[in-house]
């Protein structure tokens, strides 16, 4: 055992999980934190009245005071917030623990002391053991006024200098305040779509997600709210998920596949048009350092411009928009580019078209046996309605394939953008730029994903029409930037601009971010602690 206090009951919380919550000293997360090694395998038991233990998931903290949280109503007597006192100098007081080992309360008399001005606690109170020993046992435990009711919650043990070891504690009023800043007392909201911590406000890293917590910030997702690893939540608008067929390159090293549909899509398609998809489709991310900032997927096109050298792509201006801005690019953005099996290169950005979601990105080194598509050569169409959405999985690369029918207009979508027509295709986000194709291979347009129950496309006219006005690469000419490309009326001052919003990562757990008193169907979304 490295350290031991005591903690008080919260009321029970709206959440459809059973869970029985305390309220403890900050001094349990700075032992916590100072004592994590390489193993990770820190654990906080919770010793109970009846002289049970178990296991308590520390969470939100600041400063002064923690939360741990325990699964199950387990039978202790929530504090009653409502029946507090006002603290008063010279005012005797008792301060109440529970020693962990024995599962013994102990109580410790003493005064409290005249407010002091002590570096960074002037909104805290003090008070002296008339022992003058105070045992850190009662840290986190409640400090009782004359008449029995709650003064406020024991912090930290202080030397003020003179000789008299003093506790601080946390007055009820102030811990009343506190706890609804944590969204712990009547939370406005109970879902994790856009989840941040409250201000002034941290999360601990449970034990065992070390590793997991570097991974999702590498990957720019959001860090999940408290209890969600523990309790097996999902994050879910991920670039990980895959869609429809998933076909393997060939020498793919790991036995199993990750999961798709289970729809067949691969077969409808003539044997050279599979390979041909599969030389010309790659997979790109940007990343701001080594954080990833997007994922998508790129289509390798033959460029009709008279000095071009270089292979480049096509796909969604998403890949480089500014996170805080997207009516302009993040020139601070790298680019990498994949083709299974080991293929990859830098990708260097060279012409962008925020209004149609359109960007052109060259290699920074010639990829081999690829086999580039040529959408400004209109092809054959087939007379069938029958079309299939192309992606290159984030993760490993797999080809991803889902079948449907073009539609015209673009009913269902949530995007703004007129010109864009819709599919009956079920992707995910990683299939974002990704080719859309009818069953003879023919380029029908660029793929995006807004999250409704249809695939939104740009279709291959009027992609053809926004790039026929650029022709030489910037780089080959001298250039060290990107050149926007400017189309019709969409880019012009005054106009209403096409906006291409792109659903973001969220966390979500059926049981933590349900209210209690929601009816058990359907499915919810998360809570918020803001």
């Amino acid at each position: 055992m490295l350290f031991a206090c005591s903690g008080i009951p919260l009321p029970h919380g709206r959440t459809r999980e059973s869970l029985t919550t305390f309220v403890t000293s900050a001094h349990l997360v700075r032992q916590f934190n100072e004592n994590r090694n390489k193993d990770d395998k820190l654990r906080v038991a919770v010793r109970l009245p009846n002289n049970r233990t178990t296991d308590g998931f520390l969470g939100l903290y600041d400063k002064d005071i923690a939360i741990v949280t325990c699964y199950g109503f387990l039978g202790v007597r929530p504090i009653d917030l409502d029946l507090m006192a006002t603290p008063s100098p010279g005012d005797s007081v008792q301060a109440a623990g529970r020693a962990f080992n024995s599962g013994s309360l102990m109580a410790m008399r003493g005064s409290l002391y005249e407010k002091h001005h002590l570096q960074n606690l002037d909104h805290l109170n003090t008070w002296g053991s008339d022992s003058q020993d105070i045992s850190k046992a009662v840290l986190g435990g409640p400090l009782l006024g004359c008449d029995n009711k709650i003064l406020g919650i024991n912090l930290d043990i202080c030397d003020p200098g003179d000789a008299n070891l003093r506790c601080t504690f946390l007055s009820m009023d102030l811990l009343c305040k506190r706890l609804k800043h944590f969204q712990i007392l009547n939370p406005k909201k109970l879902h994790f779509r856009g989840y941040t911590l409250p201000k002034h406000v941290s999360s601990v890293v449970p034990s065992g997600f070390m590793q997991t917590i570097c991974r999702l910030k590498s990957c720019g997702y959001p860090i999940p709210p408290p209890l969600v690893l523990e309790f097996n939540g999902q994050l879910l608008n991920h670039f990980e998920e895959c869609f429809g067929e998933l076909l393997p390159w060939k020498g793919y090293p790991y036995h199993d596949t990750p999961r798709g549909s289970g729809e067949r899509v691969w077969n409808q398609l003539p044997k050279e048009i599979v390979t041909d998809v599969s030389r010309r489709v790659v997979s790109l991310a940007s990343f701001n350092g080594y954080v990833r900032s997007f994922a998508c997927t790129g289509l390798l096109i033959k460029w009709h411009g008279s000095k071009a050298k270089h292979t480049v792509i096509l796909t969604s201006a998403s890949l480089v928009r500014g996170r805080c801005n997207e009516d302009s690019i993040d020139n601070s953005l790298t680019i990498e580019v994949f083709l299974p099996p080991n293929q990859r290169a830098g990708g260097t950005l060279e012409f962008y078209n925020l209004d149609y979601n359109i960007a052109i990105v060259s290699l920074k080194k010639n990829f081999s046996a690829i086999h580039p598509d040529d959408i400004f050569i209109e092809s054959a169409q087939n007379s069938s309605k029958k079309v299939v959405a192309i992606g290159r999985d984030a993760k490993f690369g797999l080809l991803m394939a889902a079948s449907g029918e073009a539609k015209r207009g673009n009913r269902g979508c949530k995007l703004d953008c007129k010109d864009v027509q819709v599919s009956t295709c079920k992707i995910k986000k990683a299939g974002i730029g990704g080719p859309l194709i009818n069953l003879n291979g023919s380029f029908v347009g660029m793929n995006f994903y807004d999250g409704s129950g249809v695939t939104p496309f740009l279709p291959r006219h009027k992609i053809v029409e926004v790039l026929s006005g650029v022709n030489s690469l910037p780089s080959e000419c001298g250039y060290n930037h990107p050149i926007p490309v400017n189309v019709g009326g969409g880019t012009k001052n005054g106009i209403q601009k096409n906006r291409w919003p792109v659903p973001e990562p969220y966390w979500y757990h059926g049981s933590l971010d349900v209210n209690i008193r929601d009816h058990l169907g359907g499915k919810h979304i998360g809570r918020r602690l803001q």
